[in-house]
């Protein structure tokens, strides 16, 4: 594919991913507000009826199929514009997002995640920090090496 048409796909990811990524986000902070009722099994129960919590769980997983394609494609992809640099941004902040009710009210920058890597790789490579970056891993892993430490 020619850069061009990596960027026209990209953005033609992103612009799917966008509105589902809205509303996984809703879907996140109102779970996490709906689990707030305290340990008692019984007002648990009766407030997940009320609340339809068990439909917002099910519709926030479907969201979560219907968003791991595209953003593993955009992940995937390298970002040779700003829409791609965009696309990439919206998928690590996708998955920065608490994972269960119970946050510190923060984002969650997990260590396995390939979003921000992909990012953080697409934003070194569109402001020439790419070399610098890379002969910085290389120096990190020879002083790993070097000092015997499990990485």
């Amino acid at each position: 594919m020619t850069p061009s048409e990596v960027a026209a796909r990209t953005v033609s990811l992103a612009s799917r991913f966008f509105p589902a990524s809205r509303k996984s986000f809703d879907q996140r902070l109102m779970r996490a507000a709906r689990a707030q009722v305290g340990d008692d099994i019984a007002v648990l129960i009766t407030a997940i009826e009320r609340t339809g919590c068990d439909a917002a769980q099910a519709r926030m997983s479907e969201l979560e199929r219907d968003m791991k394609p595209p953003a593993e494609e955009i992940i995937a992809a390298p970002a040779t514009s700003l829409s791609g640099l965009r696309a990439k941004a919206l998928v690590a902040l996708w998955e920065a997002l608490p994972s269960h009710a119970f946050h510190h009210g923060a984002f969650e920058f997990r260590d396995d995640g390939e979003a921000s890597r992909s990012l953080f790789d697409a934003v070194a490579g569109m402001t020439g920090l790419t070399p610098l970056v890379r002969e910085l891993e290389a120096r990190l892993a020879a002083d790993v090496e070097l000092k015997g430490v499990d990485a």
